[in-house]
């Protein structure tokens, strides 16, 4: 590639981790990242976390230190014919495939993989800026160390942004072109470093938050729906609406559509956030979020986009608890620390008369054919105390949560007494 050509943060993309900046929590001595790279052996990872923080740079860094052959793909541009193709002419060998963006590949493309991760033919480093508990499905999710990368410190990037001026063979007239380059970026190392390089002729000249803006205003493009900056957008948008912003939530919504985002990526979106904000302060949110999404593939763009922004004020406006989320994340935690624990007899479904001959249903009682439709029975495992993790909140329809949690639980107490 001509290097006049070539993006200078692709220049500048260290291939030592000694020259590797950020993400100490994941490389100090006995974290999970400096384990796997001390030992210098394959192992199938995900990186999550923001955008320009470093995932793609450490996971070529890590697959160079390995003794088999490194293949990098897209999530946006894999083909599963091409990829299937590919293993069978690395005539058995392993193979280790670091996938960008793994997030944007659909179910079907992520199950292709499952079969050559468990027999060893390929390793993966899959990297995303999303929830990787909403965009990879369970089944590849569980076979994956999975590592969760930190925005950059400020102290992080001007290390990044003190060495693009460097190589730009330019000295800021001002230490704090630093700061706002930061501020501007939101901490995102290519783009600071893409940032240095519009500005490389003025830098000099800059001393002054007025100037900056000035400059950046008339060179800077914020928005690249074909880069990293529609994470920035959508991550907007996201808080906006959970912060009960309507009026921002239209303004982001109108950035991203006018940058030409694709619709159902935002749909999908707010179906996430009926779910992980709102929960059951307002059910009718999810309702409102797949309608939307079903209404925008039935009719397509322009007139589609209007359901999408109804459904992001209703969103916005909708009363906000976590409650579910929180649960969720408490369960998945007890799950993991207790999944030696077995599901008791009585609970488990007697499918066959072997399963009942050891027991399987024996002595469950049916609650629905009792008085109040209700039993005093514990369900979790008999090693294990009964746990309380959906706590709802006093907002929305959650008061009527809460008020059929209490009414069962005095039924049960009273249950107790007879």
């Amino acid at each position: 590639m001509d290097s006049k050509t070539t993006p200078l943060a692709e220049i500048l993309r260290p291939h030592e981790i000694e020259d590797f900046i950020g993400q100490n929590h994941l490389l100090r001595p006995g974290q999970i990242l400096n384990l796997i790279i001390s030992k210098n052996t394959p192992v199938s990872m995900l990186f999550y976390g923001p955008p320009g923080c470093g995932k793609t740079t450490l996971a070529n860094i890590i697959a160079s230190k390995l003794s088999i052959p490194v293949l990098n793909i897209n999530g946006v541009s894999f083909s599963t014919t091409q990829f299937k193709k590919i293993v069978e002419e690395a005539n058995r060998e392993p193979l280790m495939i670091i996938i960008d963006e793994i997030h944007r590949m659909n179910k079907a493309q992520q199950d292709a993989l499952l079969p050559y991760v468990e027999n060893g033919s390929i390793f993966i480093i899959g990297t995303t800026t999303e929830n990787p508990s909403y965009e990879v499905n369970k089944a590849l999710l569980s076979r994956l160390t999975a590592a969760e990368f930190e925005r950059l410190s400020k102290e992080d990037m001007k290390k990044v942004i003190l060495r693009a001026f460097a190589k730009l063979e330019v000295k800021p007239k001002s230490d704090l072109l630093i700061d706002f380059i930061t501020d501007f970026s939101n901490c995102d190392a290519r783009q600071a470093i893409n940032i240095a390089a519009t500005i490389k002729n003025e830098a000099e000249r800059i001393d002054t938050l007025e100037d900056f803006k000035k400059i950046i205003n008339k060179k800077f493009i914020p928005h690249d729906k074909g880069g990293e900056e529609h994470y920035n957008l959508i991550s907007a948008f996201h808080k906006s609406i959970r912060g009960s912003d309507v009026d921002a939530s239209i303004y982001y919504f109108a950035r991203m559509t006018a940058g030409g985002e694709d619709p159902l990526y935002i749909a999908r979106r707010m179906i996430r956030i009926a779910s992980e904000d709102i929960g059951n302060a307002d059910p009718q949110a999810m309702v409102m979020a797949t309608a939307a999404y079903d209404a925008f593939e039935k009719l397509g763009s322009p007139e589609g986009e209007l359901s999408l922004l109804q459904c992001a004020v209703y969103l916005a406006l909708s009363p906000k608890s976590t409650a579910v989320y929180n649960a969720y994340k408490e369960a998945a935690e007890d799950a993991k620390n207790t999944a030696n624990l077995s599901v008791p007899l009585k609970f488990r479904n007697a499918a066959t008369e072997f399963d009942k001959d050891r027991g399987y249903g024996k002595d469950y009682v049916y609650p629905p054919q009792k008085k109040e439709s209700y039993i005093d029975e514990k369900y979790f495992p008999d090693n294990m105390s009964e746990r309380k993790y959906y706590k709802p909140v006093e907002r929305g329809f959650e008061r009527e949560m809460i008020k059929r949690m209490e009414y069962y639980k005095k039924l049960r107490e009273e249950l107790k007494k007879r």
